[in-house]
């Protein structure tokens, strides 16, 4: 939380830092950046700008780090949930069941089910981008005048 508190050059710093450690493990250099618990100020777009990464935010929180319940959870995330929304979800950190595992490990196989059930595909935010760029835009008039 304290990345939202930080100076213009410690934003910056922070950001060279990650991008240096994603792309060293994963050998591609990330696009997108998600502020640590959504939380920005205004040192954060310049930054974003030179480091040439695109904002992003979530549509959808299903607080997989705070609730023990996968019913919970997957309510939080499935609620009138829509095409093109953006799931939050945490692959560390995550609550525990009353049995001690990783409530994600328990919501992911049914939050499956019910966007298949839904007739949604999940895909990538590079892939979503990708169709929407591709997508013509959409008419400013809808009839023909004579």
């Amino acid at each position: 939380m304290r990345f939202s508190l930080l100076g213009p050059r410690a934003v910056a710093h922070e950001i060279a830092r990650a991008q240096e450690a994603i792309g060293t493990a994963t050998g591609e250099v990330p696009r997108f950046f998600r502020a640590p618990a959504g939380l920005r100020n205004p040192f954060l777009e310049p930054a974003l700008t030179r480091a040439n990464l695109q904002l992003v935010s979530w549509t959808r929180r299903g607080f997989d780090t705070v609730y023990g319940s996968a019913g919970r959870v997957l309510g939080s995330l499935t609620r009138h949930l829509q095409r093109g929304d953006i799931l939050l979800l945490h692959d560390g950190h995550a609550a525990r069941t009353p049995t001690g595992a990783p409530v994600i490990l328990d919501v992911l196989p049914r939050l499956l089910h019910a966007l298949a059930a839904a007739q949604l595909v999940p895909i990538t935010l590079s892939t979503a981008l990708a169709r929407a760029v591709a997508a013509p835009p959409p008419s400013a008039v809808s009839g023909v005048a004579s």
